[in-house]
């Protein structure tokens, strides 16, 4: 009677455990058609542009983030109901929802980025977050691996887009800008 009444216990606490999975999982579906829903898809003009940013990319040797780019991030061209009520908009280029690697480019991204290149230093920023990584994590890693990127002081150190993303990078990692040695204390120089 005893071993009955454990498979009973132990039958219903599955058949609960697996009704709440199932809900959870229609509620992150719910959440996510919902996201795409409140946002407006990309033109096939801007889309263009996108790609030949995810190329750079991939010219570049960042095949897994070209490839994360290309086949696992949707792209949208207007915030969504929780970018815009939730979230303040701080950058100018672009934002992404993880887990769900919605990437919403804005107008800056086409206006302001002077290039492909500096077109793909963003998505490298973007697909980063698409990773889990957080605000300082991608300012770091697309300034470490700016120079394999192609976007140097050298290149771009006069466009509106670099020097706001190195005051940026500033603020996010100060430890990149301690050495006393190199060109405006850059560490990565």
């Amino acid at each position: 009677m005893y071993a009955n009444r454990v498979v009973n216990l132990t039958g219903r606490f599955a058949a609960s455990v697996l009704r709440h999975a199932v809900a959870g999982f229609l509620g992150v579906v719910i959440l996510y058609l919902s996201m795409l829903a409140t946002s407006a898809p990309m033109s096939a003009e801007n889309r263009q542009v996108i790609d030949r940013a995810i190329a750079v990319l991939e010219r570049k040797g960042f095949g897994h983030e070209g490839f994360l780019l290309r086949y696992y991030a949707t792209f949208r061209s207007r915030d969504n109901w929780l970018n815009t009520h939730l979230v303040p908009n701080e950058n100018a280029y672009a934002s992404t929802n993880f887990p769900f690697g919605i990437v919403t480019i804005y107008n800056d991204f086409y206006n302001k980025a002077v290039d492909d290149t500096e077109r793909a230093a963003v998505l490298l920023h973007e697909v980063q977050h698409m990773k889990g990584a957080s605000e300082v994590e991608a300012y770091k890693y697309v300034w470490q691996n700016r120079h394999q990127l192609g976007w140097t002081l050298l290149s771009h150190g006069g466009t509106e887009s670099y020097v706001s993303i190195e005051i940026q990078t500033r603020e996010y990692a100060p430890e990149l800008f301690t050495c006393e040695s190199k060109p405006f204390r850059d560490c990565t120089e």
